[in-house]
């Protein structure tokens, strides 16, 4: 893939993922696999660094998915459902 071609794929990513949520259409692992692929095209270190944000921002998302899906049910006093 081509520096420019790549750079692209990343900015269609850093718009998408900041305004995608946890219980989105689109599953987190697709987003988290396009990532992936987009790792392995030998990126340029800037391309690197934005791809890395964009791991924290994933990471961030899976974390407030499995928050929520921890969470107790609100309609339960002791937390069971």
């Amino acid at each position: 893939m081509s520096y420019q071609n790549l750079d692209r794929e990343i900015a269609h990513l850093e718009f998408v993922l900041g305004r995608v949520s946890a219980n989105g259409s689109i599953p987190l692992s697709y987003w988290e696999n396009r990532l992936r692929l987009l790792s392995r095209a030998s990126p340029m270190p800037a391309q690197r660094a934005r791809l890395a944000r964009l791991e924290a921002m994933l990471c961030a998302l899976r974390e407030s998915e499995e928050a929520v899906c921890e969470a107790p049910d609100p309609r339960s006093k002791d937390g069971r459902s």
